[in-house]
């Protein structure tokens, strides 16, 4: 009898994390090769008062049976581990499929039974035996003596004169950088990337093998290939110290947004709206600073001869107002980082 069948009743894709109280957030080793990876950022993972819980785990194993529904769609990984044991992964549409060989993006026909491969899921999992998870990527095609690409998400960046950026990543503890002549690739095959397309909350596969054990670690890379963000809601926001009460932020096609009418209070800026002939406009002013949004355009006027970009338009949905945390940022020049799980604006001081 198959595993499919053992399993009739199993928890499909994203639906594994809408009951926490079934799930244990899973305490794993290091990986041998890399720094650790922390704490999830959604509400749907249990957090630990006394410490920032990870954001995803890494387990190496095979495969020992692919798990399909009724229509052959491949729905999950039954692997085993000699040293982490048997582990189910859910396998739905958001799965970042990574050749690591390659570096490119690869499809679940990749998946064979007996191959050795990495997923990166979520520390959130099932107290059932075995343990089942969801898969936020699984890394195929492992070249002989290499190591796997990482996985890493952007929560703070930096330039420097020489051209490379260092990236603060793994909830803080974690500073990569990128060199000047690194490689960028796209997962998504479609466009030309380089240190622009580092926006908070971009996820990145990146190749690198020393870490210095210092804190926070140091490592540097030549290689990356930039995935797209993982959508989440009901962020917290910190303005300071202090966490923001009833408004909250999300990752949405891609970009972390932000209530604007809510985060602009907190800096003492008024946002005012207009409807105009031609569309809608949101304006922010501040006492030396402004900022011109027109709804549903990517581009924000800072200032007469400014105008900047930032992947994603603003909408209103709801009767809210949201536009790019990164704009809010610039605008009023504070540091945004995710560096705990948390949206956090650091004003200058």
């Amino acid at each position: 009898m198959t595993f499919l069948k053992r399993t009739a009743a199993i928890v499909l894709g994203g639906a594994i994390l809408c009951t926490t109280s079934a799930f244990a957030v899973e305490v794993t080793e290091k990986p041998s090769q890399s720094v650790t990876q922390t704490a999830p950022t959604t509400q749907d993972t249990p957090q630990a008062e006394a410490e920032i819980m990870k954001e995803r785990s890494l387990y190496y194993g095979k495969i020992k049976e692919i798990i399909r529904d009724e229509e052959d769609k491949i729905t999950g990984l039954h692997m085993e581990s000699e040293s982490k044991g048997e582990y189910v992964f859910h396998v739905n549409e958001e799965t970042l499929l990574l050749d690591s060989g390659a570096g490119t993006r690869t499809g679940t026909d990749s998946l064979k039974v007996g191959d050795g491969v990495y997923v990166y899921h979520s520390p959130a999992m099932t107290l059932s035996l075995p343990p089942q998870s969801y898969a936020e990527a699984i890394l195929t095609n492992m070249p002989q003596d290499a190591r796997a690409a990482m996985l890493h998400t952007v929560e703070d960046t930096r330039k420097n004169e020489d051209g490379s950026v260092v990236v603060t990543t793994d909830r803080g503890t974690l500073e990569l950088t990128i060199e000047k002549d690194a490689v960028y690739g796209d997962f998504m095959g479609r466009q030309i990337m380089g240190a622009d397309d580092l926006r908070i909350g971009t996820r990145f596969f990146a190749w690198y093998d020393n870490v210095q054990e210092t804190m926070p670690a140091k490592a540097s890379t030549k290689k990356l290939t930039i995935a797209p963000a993982k959508d989440q809601t009901e962020m917290t926001i910190l303005v300071g110290e202090k966490t923001m009460e009833g408004a909250t932020a999300k990752i949405e096609n891609g970009t972390l947004m932000i209530p604007v009418s809510s985060v602009s209070k907190e800096f003492g800026i008024t946002a005012s709206y207009e409807k105009l002939t031609d569309g809608e406009q949101v304006t922010l002013k501040g006492d030396a600073v402004e900022m011109v949004i027109d709804i549903g355009s990517d581009t924000f006027q800072i200032a007469k001869d400014t105008v900047m970009s930032y992947g994603a338009p603003s909408v209103i949905e709801d009767g809210t107002t949201w536009i790019p945390a990164q704009a809010m940022a610039d605008l009023v020049g504070a540091k945004l980082s995710l560096a705990t799980g948390a949206v956090v604006f650091t004003p200058a001081k």
